[in-house]
């Protein structure tokens, strides 16, 4: 008699796997959701409390969930809890910095999930952007609580980021390959010799396929070498502002530079460039400026990604094999809260802000760099699956079939996570200081301007977000002395 304790184990092992991975997709996705909706409505304490309740964030900023904790460091942010805000980022930066020197042994965990399952049972890997804007929210925050020389560390910080993002990068690069390279060893070795499926033929014409599914690729202009152009304009404008030397002025002047380069037509720019140079050079002093007023507008909603599937050409001798898509993650491009800002005073319109710096494109950049390793590693995953499904079918018949394409079915989905409470787009005018002290703020569809009451400073910055239309913008204030 046939003994079937072998294949009834692997049986309830597949189903198992099947059943948690289903769960924990779901579940996290609705959560997202959930959180995305209070935000986009500008509910910002609510997305905040959300946030924290699904991070498990303590009081103190301390969790082990980054991505909650990058999207309650957002929120809070944006609901104006700044010194809270600040202790989730500083948190939410010990985690990265623990991501990146992670144990050999839970890389290794790791490796075998993301072969099995998919990668949305382990930890939330974060991009290179999310790390220069941990930095830049910090700055912001502590700008806004009137802690210059915190928030000169947090640019410092950032500043450093980008300088080191290429490298980062490829670090990651590398760590991914190595990964493969043991994947692709299993299924195209032991795997292909004992089963009938052409590993290698596959892999290619899967390529393809892939490919075929993304002609938005060809399309995105990436900015150079991970520079985000936001980052550095207010990296430059604090350093122009809140200079202690002609050493502050250079830094100024570099970013500024760079920044100009990126959005060559912003009016705001070209007059900061001008003045930081003047300023380097001695033929300006910083207390003879004309007092002025800068706004920047945080504008919408950073993409979300998406699951797409996609069929797979398996190469077979015969039928084995039930199920084969392929689950990426895509990016979706969502929208814009208002076309612009109008800043009015005195009755009189004084201008209204222009493009700086596309988050879209921030994010589209560092996705095309590392979607090739993508496709790898999920064709990879794909064919270790059909492998198993090959297996099950072999041993049990039909039943093993029905539960083994179940197994495959469940556990192909793409990690759709990212860190949504970004903006689409980052808009900014420079602006002479008007007399009596207010600004109103107006956009096309926003039912009621904003009033903004204007410090008793040479310089103001006034930082304002807006999630999607019809929503109220919330804003900021912090005055700089010459």
């Amino acid at each position: 008699m046939r003994n079937l304790t072998a294949p009834l184990r692997t049986l309830t092992f597949v189903a198992g796997i099947s059943l948690v991975a289903g769960c924990q997709t779901l579940s996290s996705q609705q959560s997202l959701d959930s959180f995305n909706q209070h935000y986009a409505q500008g509910e910002y304490q609510a997305a905040a409390d959300f946030a924290l309740q699904a991070g498990d964030i303590t009081p103190e900023g301390d969790s082990d969930d980054l991505l909650w904790s990058l999207q309650a460091g957002s929120a809070l942010s944006a609901a104006g809890q700044l010194d809270y805000s600040t202790r989730v980022f500083d948190h939410a930066e010990t985690l990265m910095k623990t991501e990146d020197t992670e144990n050999i042994g839970r890389k290794g965990m790791e490796k075998v999930t993301a072969a099995l399952v998919n990668n949305n049972l382990n930890r939330y890997s974060p991009t290179v952007y999310d790390g220069v804007m941990v930095n830049t929210y910090k700055a912001l925050n502590n700008i806004f609580l009137q802690d210059l020389q915190n928030a000169r560390i947090e640019f410092n910080r950032a500043a450093d980021r980008q300088r080191r993002a290429e490298e980062a990068f490829k670090a990651r690069i590398e760590e991914q390959k190595q990964k493969l390279a043991e994947t692709h060893q299993q299924t195209g070795g032991e795997q292909a010799s004992n089963s009938q499926l052409d590993f290698s033929s596959s892999e290619k014409a899967s390529e393809q396929a892939v490919y075929d599914a993304y002609p938005e690729l060809e399309e995105w202009k990436a900015y150079p070498d991970f520079v985000n152009p936001y980052t550095d304009y207010l990296h430059g404008l604090y350093f122009m502002l809140a200079s202690a030397d002609r050493e502050d002025y250079g830094k100024a002047r570099q970013s500024l530079r760079r920044v100009a380069g990126m959005s060559p037509g912003n009016a705001a720019i070209k007059t900061d460039l001008m003045v930081i140079n003047k300023l380097r050079t001695g033929a300006w002093r910083k207390h003879k400026l004309n007092p002025a007023v800068w706004v920047i507008f945080e504008n919408g909603e950073a993409p979300s990604i998406d699951e797409i599937l996609v069929p797979l050409p398996l190469f077979l001798l015969n039928d084995q094999v039930d199920y084969s898509q392929i689950a990426l993650p895509k990016l979706k491009e969502r929208g814009t809260a208002y076309p612009y800002l109008e800043i009015r005073a005195n009755g009189k319109r004084l201008g209204k802000t222009e493009l700086l710096a596309s988050m879209d494109r921030v994010v589209q950049t560092e996705f095309k760099r590392e979607f090739p390793l993508k496709v790898t590693e999920a064709i990879a995953s794909t064919l270790t699956k059909a492998f198993i499904q090959y297996q099950v079918k072999k041993e049990l018949g039909l039943a093993g079939s029905l539960v083994a394409g179940l197994y495959q079915a469940t556990t192909t989905r793409a990690d759709t996570r990212s860190w949504t409470s970004l903006p689409k787009e980052v808009q900014v005018v420079r602006l002479r200081k008007p007399g009596g002290g207010t600004l109103e703020l107006n956009a096309p569809g926003l039912e009621q301007p904003v009033q903004v009451e204007l410090p008793d400073t040479r310089f103001t910055v006034i930082h304002v977000r807006a999630s999607t239309p019809g929503s109220i913008p919330v804003y900021q204030v912090a005055g700089f002395d010459a």
